[in-house]
């Protein structure tokens, strides 16, 4: 679906806000966004970024899993959903997750790196590990390296990342 000028203006002044840190004004913004265009990815996206900082994780995970319906090539999408999920405590539920979307994203280093860091929280380092060498192979070792030495879920590999 194409969106209206209009329409289109308030989702990305909504995203804008959002990229300052503005959530007040990124809601205010979508607020001024006909309802019948709240349905649209980019409003989605919006829509699931207020939900998460508020905390509304319900919510947040209804808003990916439409997401993910309208756009299943969307790595965001099946990250939110993922993410949505484990703050709801469903973790492995948000693990099963991560493996469909790498089935749909299959070059996405940010969705292997996210199920190392699932398989390491449901304590399988050794499936973590495997998934971490994929998403190097995907996104390049410098570059995942640095983020898994920050990475507290995938402290039980950090030897292993510290001799990469």
């Amino acid at each position: 679906m194409t969106l209206p000028p209009h329409a289109a203006t308030h989702i990305q002044a909504a995203q804008e806000f959002l990229k300052k840190g503005d959530h007040a004004g990124a809601e205010q913004a979508l607020k001024q966004t006909s309802p019948e265009f709240l349905d649209h990815p980019d409003a989605l996206e919006v829509r699931w970024e207020l939900a998460a900082h508020a905390g509304n994780w319900d919510s947040a995970l209804a808003l990916s899993k439409a997401l993910c319906q309208l756009t299943p090539e969307s790595e965001y999408a099946w990250l939110g959903q993922a993410c949505s999920l484990h703050e709801l405590g469903r973790k492995q539920e948000a693990f099963d997750t991560l493996v469909a979307a790498f089935q749909k994203v299959p070059k996405s280093p940010m969705i292997a790196y996210n199920l190392a860091c699932g398989a390491c929280r449901l304590k399988r380092p050794a499936d973590g590990w495997q998934w971490l060498t994929k998403a190097i192979e995907l996104g390049g070792r410098a570059e995942v390296k640095l983020m898994a030495l920050d990475e507290p879920d995938l402290a039980p590999l950090l030897d292993q990342i510290c001799a990469l």
